[in-house]
C-alpha cells in the first residue's frame, strides 16, 4: 500500500515539475521588466510603480513579455485580441495563486472562489445584478448623494480632499444596499469593515510568508485572522437578525411577484431558503466581499470622475447643461433610471475617467489549456497578468492616451474599437457581476453634485498621482474647490 502510495506521489510531482518546466522554457524566450535576485519583480510591486514602468517600457518587451514573482513565472498580456483569446474562454477562469492571498481580506466570495464554487454562485446571484432589482436601489443612491451634497455645501468655498467625502457617502449606501442597513441604524463602534488591511504585498516582500503556517504564526497573520473573524461574525448577526425580520414580515416566500429585495443581503438569504448549497456561510463570504470590494473601487472612481471634472471645466459645463435639459429647473427632484440612462455626456466623462484610471488595475488568470497568441503557444497551467491600466494607454487604441478626452466614448469614435481594449470591469464570464450597480451608483452621486454644485481646481495640485495597489489610489488625495452653484453665482462667471 505504501510502495503504490509512494508512486503514485512521485508520478504526481514529476507532472507536476514537467509542466512547471515547460512553462520555465517558454518564460525565457521572453523580454521583461528589470528583476531583483528572489523577489524578482516583487520589488517594483513594494514601490508600486511596477504598473506606471510596463506602460512606459511597453514598447520594448513585445506583445508578450514575463513577469517574476519570488520564484514564480508569469506571463503578462496588453492587446485586446490576445486579452479577449483568454478572458472570454470558459476554460480560463480559474485565478492564479496569489487570489487567496484576499481570502481572509475580501472573504471567499466571488472574486476569490475556485471555479467550481464560482460557476454556482454566479448562476445563482446574477438575476440580484438585473434591471429590474437595480432600480429598486436608485433612490437609495439619491438619498445619500444629497446628503453628501449637503456636506460638500458646508465647504462653500474652500479647497477639500473629495475622496474622504465620497469614501464616507459610498460606505454609507453599501451599508444599506449590501446589509439593509440605514446609517441611522449603525453603531460607528461595532463596525470591522474599515479596520481591515491588505496584507498580500507585506507576504510577497517576504516570501516564506507565502506559506500560510508560516504566516498564521506571526503577528501579522494573527492581526488578520482576527479582523477576519469580526466581520464574519458582524456579517453573521446581520444575516440573522435578517432572516428573523423576514419572517416575521412573511417576506420568505415563493411568489417573485411579491419578494421584498432592498439590500443583497435579503436576496441571498431567500437564495439560501430556495438553495440549501447556497449555505449560510456563502451568504456571509459573499457580503464580506461586496462590502469591502465594492468601498475602492466605486469610491476610487466616483472622486477622480469629479476630480477630472473639476480639471476640466468644459466638461463639466456640458454635463451641467445636459442635467438641466434632463431636470429643467427643478433641482429637488431625484434621478429616476430612466434619468440616469439619459445622461450621455457624463456617462462618457465616466468612461473616460476609468479609462485612465481603471479601479483595479490588475487581474489575472490560470490557462486552462495550452493557447496560441500570434507566434507563441503559451503552455496551460501558466499564470497570465492582464493590465487594463496599460492595454487603456495603448496609443493605437486611444490616440494622446494620457489626455483626459471623453469624446473617445460616443457612438461614432466607439464605433470599431476592439470591445477588450476597454476593460475596467474585465470581461468575459468572469467580469465584475456589479459593474451595473456601480456605473448606475456613481453616476447618481457626481449628478446630484453636479447639480447643486461647481468644482474648480485647486492651485498646485491639478494632476493625480496614481498609487498601485489592489486597486488604483490617488497618492496625497484629489483636491478640489466646491463652490454653490447658485444663480448670481452662475451669472456673474458663465457666459
Amino acid at each position: 500500500m505504501w510502495t503504490y502510495l509512494a508512486f503514485l506521489a512521485i508520478i504526481y510531482v514529476i507532472y507536476a515539475l514537467k509542466n512547471y518546466v515547460r512553462i520555465l522554457r517558454f518564460i525565457f524566450t521572453l523580454d521583461g521588466p528589470k528583476t531583483v535576485p528572489i523577489l524578482g519583480n516583487v520589488n517594483a510591486i513594494l514601490e508600486g510603480n511596477l504598473i506606471q514602468r510596463m506602460t512606459n517600457e511597453i514598447q520594448d518587451y513585445g506583445r508578450i513579455f514575463r513577469l517574476w514573482v519570488t520564484f514564480l513565472p508569469y506571463i503578462m498580456i496588453v492587446e485586446p485580441e490576445d486579452i479577449q483569446v483568454v478572458l472570454n474562454n470558459v476554460k480560463h477562469t480559474q485565478k492564479i495563486f496569489f487570489y487567496k492571498l484576499f481570502d481572509n481580506f475580501l472573504g471567499k466570495g466571488l472574486i476569490t472562489q475556485n471555479v467550481e464554487q464560482w460557476k454556482v454562485h454566479r448562476r445563482l446571484l446574477q438575476p440580484a445584478f438585473h434591471r429590474h432589482v437595480l432600480e429598486k436601489f436608485v433612490g437609495i443612491f439619491s438619498e445619500y448623494a444629497d446628503r453628501l451634497v449637503d456636506k460638500l455645501l458646508e465647504k462653500n468655498g474652500k479647497d477639500i480632499n473629495i475622496t474622504v467625502f465620497i469614501n464616507n457617502s459610498v460606505y454609507d449606501i453599501l451599508h444599506e444596499t449590501v446589509l439593509g442597513t440605514p446609517t441611522n441604524q449603525r453603531r460607528n463602534d461595532d463596525d470591522p469593515f474599515r479596520k481591515g488591511q491588505v496584507m498580500m504585498v507585506y507576504r510577497l516582500a517576504r516570501p516564506w510568508l507565502l506559506i500560510d503556517w508560516i504566516y498564521q504564526l506571526t503577528a501579522a497573520g494573527k492581526s488578520e485572522e482576527q479582523q477576519r473573524r469580526n466581520i464574519f461574525n458582524f456579517c453573521l448577526r446581520k444575516m440573522k437578525e435578517k432572516r428573523e425580520f423576514l419572517k416575521k414580515n412573511d417576506s420568505l416566500i415563493a411568489d417573485d411577484s411579491t419578494i421584498r429585495r432592498t439590500s443583497l443581503l435579503e436576496y441571498m438569504v431567500e437564495i439560501n431558503e430556495r438553495n440549501p448549497e447556497f449555505t449560510e456561510r456563502d451568504i456571509i463570504e459573499e457580503c464580506c466581499t461586496f462590502m469591502l470590494a465594492g468601498q475602492d473601487s466605486v469610491g476610487t472612481a466616483t472622486a477622480i470622475t469629479l476630480f477630472l471634472l473639476a480639471n476640466n471645466s468644459k466638461w463639466q459645463e456640458r454635463c451641467v447643461a445636459e442635467l438641466h435639459e434632463i431636470f429643467s429647473d427643478d433641482d429637488k427632484r431625484s434621478p429616476t433610471m430612466q434619468d440616469l440612462k439619459r445622461m450621455k455626456c457624463l456617462d462618457m466623462c465616466i468612461k473616460e475617467s476609468l479609462r485612465l484610471y481603471p479601479s483595479v488595475p490588475l487581474v489575472a488568470r490560470t490557462l486552462g489549456e495550452d493557447v496560441k497568441l500570434g507566434k507563441y503557444i503559451i503552455p496551460a497551467g501558466c499564470g497570465v497578468f492582464i493590465s487594463p491600466y496599460c492595454t487603456h494607454r495603448l496609443s493605437h487604441h486611444f490616440p494622446d492616451p494620457h489626455d483626459f478626452k471623453p469624446e473617445r466614448f460616443n457612438s461614432e469614435n466607439s464605433e470599431g474599437r476592439h470591445p477588450y481594449a476597454y476593460i475596467p470591469f474585465s470581461a468575459g464570464p468572469r467580469n465584475c457581476i456589479g459593474y451595473k450597480f456601480a456605473i448606475l451608483e456613481i453616476k447618481s452621486i457626481i449628478s446630484a453634485i453636479l447639480r447643486k454644485c461647481r468644482l474648480e481646481p485647486t492651485l498646485g495640485k491639478e494632476k493625480v498621482i496614481a498609487k498601485f495597489r489592489v486597486t488604483v489610489r490617488a497618492q496625497g488625495g484629489l483636491w478640489v474647490k466646491v463652490r454653490a452653484r447658485d444663480e448670481q453665482y452662475e451669472s456673474g462667471q458663465l457666459d
